[in-house]
């Protein structure tokens, strides 16, 4: 729902800046959740990604990056 409502500002031209950016927890990249087409769930987690290499690295080994955020 939430992304419908910042698709439609967008179309009528208004600037929407997203509540918060996501980590890409593969390479560090900073991601806008509202415009990532590469996303997984793992454990009722959402994780986003700037590439496929990225999600692929971490759907092959997940419990390799997820260990890393909560050190």
């Amino acid at each position: 729902m939430f992304r419908n409502i910042i698709k439609k500002l967008r179309r009528a031209h208004m600037h929407v800046e997203p509540d918060h950016k996501a980590v890409d927890v593969v390479c560090g990249m900073e991601i806008d959740p509202t415009h990532a087409k590469l996303h997984t769930e793992h454990q009722g987690s959402v994780y986003y990604f700037c590439s496929t290499t990225c999600k692929n690295h971490f759907v092959n080994s997940p419990e390799k990056y997820v260990g890393s955020l909560k050190d």
